[in-house]
């Protein structure tokens, strides 16, 4: 019991290691994105890369939920997922052809980090620690979009968060409700001993 609360404590302080390293090195590509195309911002080339990351990272767990969940409602925010972000994925990879970048292929260390913990979890465990990891990662989300479409300098690019972002938004919202869901289920169970 006590190791699990001990890799329960130290999970976030690594993740956010391996999040600020990610995001250093993405800045750093960024920016020599924008230099081959001098219209786009290295803050609208670092989005895109943070974006394209995100999304792969999303549908590669929201599989893993539809294969290890053991709650319907979990398999289904999977399901959703997949969806919706393959086809935000599918317009990321236009607008990044449009914009003459190479967007991201992988998920990225932090991203990687967070699958590997789930991947190796199964039924109740998979399924709160899937919604927490939701809930954190569209928090991040939600945030990156809400700054693109408001800040972003290249009107495609802004244009995109803003049309995306409220998606993310219902994506944040369904896992909160999983994770809201969990934690009453939770409450319930100690009100009855």
């Amino acid at each position: 019991m006590r190791q699990w609360l001990w890799s329960a404590a130290l999970m976030p302080a690594l993740l956010m290691g391996c999040a600020q390293t990610q995001q250093a090195a993405d800045t750093t590509v960024a920016a020599a994105k924008a230099q081959v195309n001098p219209t786009l911002s290295t803050t609208d080339a670092g989005f895109m890369t943070t974006a394209t990351r995100g999304g792969i990272a999303e549908v590669q767990m929201g599989r893993l939920a539809q294969q290890r969940g053991s709650s319907p409602a979990v398999r289904r925010l999977g399901e959703r997922m997949v969806a919706d972000h393959t086809q935000i994925n599918q317009e990321m990879l236009a607008l990044a052809q449009q914009k003459q970048i190479t967007p991201p292929d992988s998920m990225g260390a932090h991203h990687q980090a967070m699958y590997d913990r789930l991947a190796g979890l199964r039924g109740r465990a998979f399924d709160r620690a899937f919604a927490q990891a939701m809930v954190a990662d569209h928090q991040e989300d939600v945030t990156a979009f809400q700054t693109e479409a408001r800040d972003g300098t290249d009107p495609d690019v802004k244009a995109f968060a803003q049309r995306h972002l409220p998606v993310l938004q219902e994506h944040l919202q369904a896992a909160q409700r999983l994770e809201g869901t969990r934690t009453s289920a939770r409450g319930a169970t100690h009100s009855h001993r």
